[in-house]
């Protein structure tokens, strides 16, 4: 269902279960979407709020606010639990198709999923853009218009634009990340399946599968069968090919071959 979607527009989607997991939802409802769209591009955001006048950054704080006094749905779900889309949610996803198709796009990201919100004009998510000032027709023209820009290179004066795995990102949403990670020796290994202790009574995971263990937990070897690089989030998995399974790891975190090589080999070769 997500093989056109850029890894930016998955983690969305992932976001957005774990947000609707922790308001008690049984459904990914919009409101739940546009809260891992601003997890996940938090600039792309800032940017539509900002083409329609005030300072962005309150109004981005009044939307979460007016999301959480919805309040809880129900008590809250273990993040183990796989949830569905509401009906609401798979009309943006297929609009976010056909927004990306309108520009002409092979791949669906953030901006074409903030496009299928705002055409669920009825949806809680479009209605509050809506009372922020984004409409659908001013804010596609804006993005088209904005994309294009970026396509000639003319918008580097405010962004610059790396590309990891063909998918470009604009370099201050992973900076931070990579300062975090300089200060750590990498070493280059295979990823394999770690073995895993899962609490029978929540359903979440430990790492740390030392003996004794309490007596809800169980053993489950190889049961965490993926990982994902910590700068841009790429899937790292035994059976995925080299370029899947091929990474490099602090032994705390993982990133994969293209981010060590783009944003950690010099600046280790520098420090040491």
């Amino acid at each position: 269902m997500f093989e056109r979607y850029t890894e930016k527009a998955r983690r969305v989607i992932f976001f957005a279960r774990y947000e609707a997991s922790q308001y008690g939802s049984p459904y990914i409802e919009t409101e739940q979407l546009l809260l891992g769209l601003l997890r996940e591009d938090h600039a792309l955001v800032r940017r539509v709020l900002a083409w329609v006048g005030d300072p962005p950054e309150p109004r981005i704080e009044s939307i979460k606010r007016k999301i959480s006094e919805r309040g809880m749905l129900g008590k809250k779900i273990p993040t183990s639990v796989d949830l569905p889309l509401a009906n609401e949610s798979k009309r943006v996803l297929a609009y976010a198709a056909e927004e990306a198709e309108r520009l002409a796009n092979r791949h669906i990201g953030t901006e074409h999923l903030l496009l299928g919100l705002l055409r669920e004009k009825k949806s809680f998510a479009a209605q509050l853009f809506n009372e922020e000032g984004v409409t659908l027709e001013r804010t596609r023209e804006n993005l088209s218009g904005w994309l294009n820009t970026i396509g000639r290179g003319e918008d580097q004066r405010t962004q610059e634009i790396v590309h990891i795995h063909g998918e470009a990102w604009d370099l201050s949403n992973i900076e931070e990340r990579v300062q975090d990670l300089v200060k750590f020796a990498w070493r280059k290994r295979e990823w394999k399946p770690l073995d895993i202790l899962v609490d029978s009574e929540t359903g979440h995971v430990c790492f740390d599968i030392r003996p004794p263990h309490e007596s809800n937990f169980q053993l489950v070897p190889g049961g965490w069968p993926r990982e994902r690089c910590f700068i841009c989030r790429w899937e790292l998995i035994a059976d995925g090919g080299e370029e899947h399974s091929i990474g490099y790891t602090s032994g705390r975190q993982w990133v994969c071959a293209e981010c060590y090589g783009q944003f950690l080999a010099n600046k280790s070769q520098n420090s040491s």
